[in-house]
């Protein structure tokens, strides 16, 4: 069982702050990407810090999770430099910034992550409407990111407990740390504290630092095995129910059309997928740029021609690009303006194709990406050989 360091504050988020600011004095870390809150609209979004003095509104429990900032580490970390940062990752986060260093688009090279026990999100929609009732009220934001911590370990990620909680959380089966340099373990601790350890060398370093010396070591409370199990047992039955629901639903060509309809070619959903990484996407060339004439010939064709065109084409090539590295985060169905259930179909897909490959997107470094690799008795039910 790993060692781990408790720290207690006068709550959770002072607690992590706590540990947050050590990491900065312990270490060499320069900056640190973490979830900020606006002093008044209470709206979370991803800040780079320099100064340990800025982490008062540092929030990384909170049910709002406005984009996947995997995609951030990226641009911060692709090109070589010598300042090292932090980074403050939801576990879905942290996969899908694996998937990236996979494929050339970021490195761990001077990053230190640090993720935490997720006890999952609201979709936006909600996580605002919330925000709304108590927009300019001092303290609203950390009251129901406090609140909805305390319902959450309580009932011990029991997600019939919280009926806002999005879907891609309720079917998420690794809400755990277990990659990151250091990892925050929340459930089955005291109210208030927090307990930390690491999982890297550089994570060791760091909480073995002067700031963590006066700080008793531990060991993980021996029933979060236990816990664990349970919630991802859950989480497990209930993926079973959502993801057959939605190969029901899109059984054929005509059924996925119609699963997909109210898709009007935004690609919001392309945009906020952390591992959709093409500088130039196919659907924003002239490839898709159709003369007049052909929309005519096409209607008289066929008689009607839904507008715009190209929709399930879109979502299907997303399927092929994207598939073996969906760490199933839900930011495409937070990002759809017509509450298309993206999340369920590409996760429902991503899940497939990566048992396909026995690959779990995001899940270990070390193992290769699917397509970079070639096995000589792998598919022989597709090739004959």
């Amino acid at each position: 069982m790993e060692e781990t360091y408790e720290i207690r504050g006068t709550n959770l988020l002072d607690s992590v702050q706590k540990l947050l600011a050590s990491v900065f004095e312990t270490s060499s870390v320069t900056s640190m990407l973490v979830p900020v809150r606006h002093p008044t609209t209470h709206v979370l979004m991803p800040t780079l810090v320099s100064d340990s003095g800025e982490l008062g509104g540092a929030d990384p429990f909170s049910p709002c999770f406005p984009l996947n900032s995997a995609k951030l580490v990226s641009k911060l970390t692709k090109k070589h430099s010598n300042e090292i940062m932090a980074a403050v990752l939801r576990p879905c986060e942290l996969r899908a910034l694996v998937e990236l260093v996979k494929i050339k688009q970021a490195t761990m090279d001077n990053l230190i992550t640090i993720s935490f026990d997720c006890a999952g999100a609201w979709p936006n929609r909600e996580y605002n409407k919330a925000t709304a009732k108590g927009k300019g009220e001092e303290g609203g934001g950390e009251t129901r990111t406090l609140e909805f911590m305390a319902q959450r370990l309580e009932s011990k990620f029991n997600d019939e407990t919280d009926k806002q909680l999005a879907t891609a959380c309720r079917v998420c089966t690794e809400p755990f740390p277990e990659t990151a340099d250091i990892c925050i373990t929340l459930l089955d601790h005291d109210s208030g504290a927090i307990g930390v350890f690491a999982a890297s060398d550089k994570g060791r370093e760091i909480i073995t630092g002067r700031a963590f010396e006066a700080i008793e070591a531990k060991s993980l409370p021996p029933t979060r095995i236990d816990t664990m199990k349970a919630v991802i047992q859950r989480r497990k039955e209930a993926g079973k129910k959502v993801f057959d629901g939605v190969a029901r639903e899109t059984a054929n060509m005509e059924d996925l059309g119609n699963y997909l309809a109210s898709c009007v070619n935004c690609y919001n959903c392309r945009v906020a997928c952390p591992v959709c990484f093409c500088r130039e996407c196919v659907f924003n060339t002239d490839v898709f740029d159709y003369e007049p004439f052909q929309y005519a010939a096409w209607a008289k064709d066929k008689g009607t021609l839904r507008m715009p065109m190209d929709t399930v084409f879109f979502h299907l090539t997303r399927m092929i690009h994207m598939g073996l590295s969906c760490v199933g985060c839900g930011q495409c169905s937070n990002a759809c303006p017509n509450d298309i259930r993206l999340a369920e179909l590409f996760t429902a897909v991503g899940k497939d194709a990566q048992q396909g490959f026995g690959y779990e997107a995001g899940k270990n470094m070390d193992d290769p990406f699917p397509l970079s690799v070639f096995f000589e008795d792998e598919f022989k039910d597709v090739t004959g050989i």
